[in-house]
């Protein structure tokens, strides 16, 4: 054979294994690659070849995606014939993403929604979410008791929540639920016997009462820059991982004082021995208390403040240790006998130029008993100024020195 026609051969058969390779895939991996497409661009698909016809009926994930400009009557048109046509095919995915649109909902439309929402429920799915990012306005999801054994996550953004109760207790696979910007502040409870991961980030919470969290089987739990009245954190034995960070000045602040003492105070039943958030939070192993305002939620839980039986590492910001006149970091240490790292963060907002000093335990006689596995205590701060040498002192009564490390401080 000659050599330019062997080279051009050569050249062929690449092309011809890569066809082959794609013709040889079954129909449930193509399925699977479908559903990670947008909606429109998987039914696009089926202009490919006649195989192709039908797959995107099948497609392991459903996401309907609305952009900012895209027209509402073209989408529901679209999303309506697709429903119908793949009829209640089982879902791995479904996801309904409305970016910066909400102002041109009708009341129609928002119907058609909480329906879309729905179906995607009755077709099985193990991943729900429902995201409504950069609106004017939080999108009403009505009748939120979902019944699923199959849904294991959920995710919600720019949603309010109309329903008093979340009741999670009939989708009983239910592992994870991320809350992200929604408006819980008709929600008096959020109930799952199953959930092992809460993650609720920017979200309103009442006025005039305490939301209560009971989600026994909870593992991992993040409460981030919400407002107004904190919630209640029940009983959490499995917990390993709990982060709180309290940012608007408005979280639990009634104006008039800081003790929590007046009628004032919304939830709050005077005589009750029970913590906002640190009963709850007492069976953490890593546990980081974060807040950049001043709130009496504080003082009241340190009142009654349990044992952290398992905690291991801990963080504490400027409010939850110098704001309360060090109280948080005394009752802590006593109450954790197997605490083995301690930072705190003393940072001033704005600020750039950060130092750390690291140090450790050394167990004496004539000092407080605290945890003998303490071994590593960071302070993490601007300048070693009033507040600072505050907690310095307080750590030299239990006999921890710490020294200066490099500075400016790295991540």
């Amino acid at each position: 054979m000659p050599p330019g026609r062997r080279g051009k051969r050569a050249k062929k058969a690449p092309m011809e294994r890569a066809g082959s390779s794609i013709d040889a895939l079954p129909d449930g991996v193509l399925q699977h690659i479908l559903g990670f497409l947008p909606a429109r661009d998987a039914v696009r698909t089926c202009v490919l070849a006649q195989r192709w016809r039908d797959l995107w009926m099948f497609a392991t994930g459903l996401r309907i995606i609305c952009n900012d400009g895209d027209n509402m009557e073209d989408l529901r048109e679209f999303v309506d014939h697709l429903l119908l046509t793949r009829g209640i095919a089982p879902l791995e995915t479904g996801e309904l993403r409305f970016d910066g649109i909400s102002d041109v909902f009708s009341d129609s439309d928002r119907l058609r929604v909480n329906l879309w929402f729905r179906h995607a429920i009755r077709c099985q799915v193990r991943v729900l979410r429902l995201l409504f990012v950069h609106h004017k306005e939080q999108f009403d999801l009505h009748d939120l008791h979902l019944v699923s054994r199959h849904l294991m996550e959920v995710e919600l953004a720019g949603v309010e929540v109309k329903e008093s109760f979340l009741n999670l207790s009939d989708c009983p696979a239910l592992e994870q639920l991320v809350v992200d910007h929604c408006d819980l502040s008709h929600v008096k409870k959020i109930l799952s016997k199953s959930l092992k991961r809460l993650s609720i980030t920017a979200c309103d919470f009442s006025e005039s009462f305490r939301t209560h969290i009971h989600t026994p089987s909870l593992v991992s739990l993040l409460l981030d820059d919400y407002w107004f009245n904190t919630p209640v954190l029940e009983s959490m034995p499995s917990l390993v991982d709990a982060s709180i960070r309290i940012v608007d000045k408005n979280v639990d602040s009634c104006g008039n004082c800081d003790s929590g003492d007046c009628n004032n105070c919304h939830g709050i039943i005077h005589g009750n021995h029970n913590c906002i958030l640190l009963e709850g939070l007492s069976k953490a192993k890593n546990l980081a208390l974060i807040a950049e305002s001043k709130t009496f939620i504080f003082k009241m839980d340190l009142k009654w403040c349990p044992t952290f039986s398992k905690l291991k590492t801990l963080l504490l910001s400027d409010y939850w240790c110098v704001a309360l006149d060090l109280d948080a970091i005394t009752c802590i240490l006593k109450n954790s006998p197997l605490l083995e790292k301690l930072t705190f963060e003393l940072f001033s907002k704005g600020s750039d130029h950060k130092m750390k000093m690291k140090g450790s335990y050394v167990p004496v006689q004539e000092t407080v008993a605290i945890s003998e596995h303490l071994k590593i205590v960071e302070v993490k701060c601007d300048v070693v100024d009033g507040k600072v040498y505050k907690v310095l002192k307080l750590l030299s009564t239990f006999n921890i020195r710490l020294v200066y490390m490099s500075s400016p401080l790295i991540a």
